[in-house]
């Protein structure tokens, strides 16, 4: 009889109809997507397997899963010299990982999927996460830019068009500049109600699950907007490289936000830009506390593939990443598509999920690649996997 590792219900799995978590898949038969690939789910779609001990998987780079601690990882052996051809992957439980160790992130550059919301709606929506703001009421909601930041010229234009087409008052204004403020904003109702369906609201400014469960178009918008708002490009081509950098205060919309990237094929690494902190502003306005803020930072081929699924529509960052990359002749050193163990420690007991998936017997767990059923654990005879 199968062990059947599992996984909790909040665990994100990509599917042929975009990001759901397992427990909208349970009794659902879907379509898994690993390594931009499809793959028929066996079972009726995931199947609760009981509640029992889970362990969380954290990396470094900030890909994390809960799950037994006999639930197997894929992890990759790098080779043992530059000239050598022994590199491999290997299954690994869980609870025998170590610190140190690298597990495979599923690679799905090329993947897409329909589903609800247009490239121009996640930029909107980007744009309002970002630095957009909602009126006292919630009456309507407003995305912004700043006239003093150069190379939004062509935003100022497309935020202008995506509005128009969601709806507005016959007394629309348009872009109106905020009193004593080089801020400019677009405010509406239809930006208000275009956030409710996401579940962006005052208070909950932020990438929900429903953003995440949106289509592919969505995606590469949503994130366009957000990284044109509060993202920037450092570095140069001779000495430590050029990444695409993502600061917030937001720990879990940056995990979101990682997430997101993955699905299209994008590593990005999070980490800790500032601990909370008072500063003393002395005279001018006395003491306040800083909070702590964190930077989800995308390095080498992964920059570049960020630059050609999502971009920025910035004109000015735009052309920063183009002088900064113009002279790789050789362009960027392509590295395993992996994560690094930091570490994986007891949380607590839930209730778990398993699922069987044809021929490839795993599935994408949060961007961390996870195998299905315990088929390992199977005897030639036993048969498909048994739900405990």
């Amino acid at each position: 009889m199968a062990t059947n590792p599992c996984v909790v219900g909040s665990t994100w799995v990509l599917t042929s109809e975009g990001a759901r978590r397992v427990k909208d898949l349970v009794g659902t038969p879907f379509t898994a997507v690993l390594d931009a690939k499809p793959y028929e789910s066996l079972s009726n779609g995931f199947f609760r397997t009981g509640i029992k001990d889970v362990v969380k998987l954290r990396t470094f780079e900030g890909y994390e899963a809960r799950l037994t601690a006999d639930h197997n990882v894929l992890t990759y052996v790098p080779k043992t010299s530059r000239y050598a051809q022994d590199a491999r992957d290997e299954w690994v439980a869980a609870g025998d990982l170590n610190p140190g160790t690298l597990v495979r992130l599923s690679d799905n550059l090329g993947a897409s999927w329909v589903g609800r919301g247009t490239e121009g709606q996640g930029y909107v929506l980007g744009s309002l996460v970002g630095d957009g703001t909602f009126d006292p009421g919630e009456t309507r909601a407003a995305v912004a830019v700043w006239d003093t930041d150069p190379g939004n010229e062509v935003i100022r234009e497309y935020l202008y068009e995506q509005v128009m087409a969601l709806g507005v008052r016959s007394d629309f204004k348009g872009w109106r500049r905020v009193s004593q403020s080089d801020q400019y904003r677009l405010n509406t109702a239809g930006i208000r109600d275009l956030a409710k369906e996401f579940g962006i609201a005052h208070g909950r400014k932020t990438v929900t699950p429903e953003v995440e469960r949106a289509s592919s178009h969505f995606y590469q918008g949503f994130l366009r907007g957000l990284f044109d708002a509060d993202g920037h490009i450092e570095g140069c081509s001779t000495a430590g490289g050029v990444s695409v950098r993502l600061t917030s205060i937001d720990l879990s919309a940056l995990q979101a936000v990682q997430r997101m990237l993955a699905r299209l094929g994008i590593r990005s690494s999070i980490r800790n830009l500032k601990d909370e902190q008072v500063v003393d502003w002395g005279k001018r306005g006395g003491k306040y506390l800083s909070q702590r803020s964190y930077r989800l930072i995308v390095t080498g081929a992964n920059a570049a593939r960020y630059m050609g699924v999502v971009g920025f529509l910035n004109s000015v960052k735009a052309q920063k990443w183009a002088d900064l990359t113009i002279s790789m002749r050789r362009g960027f050193y392509k590295k395993p598509y992996t994560a690094t163990v930091e570490s994986v420690e007891p949380d607590g007991r839930e209730e778990v999920y398993d699922v069987a998936v044809a021929d490839v017997h795993a599935f994408d767990g949060n961007g961390i690649v996870l195998q299905t059923c315990g088929e390992t654990a199977l005897a030639p005879t036993d048969g498909a996997c048994l739900a405990m």
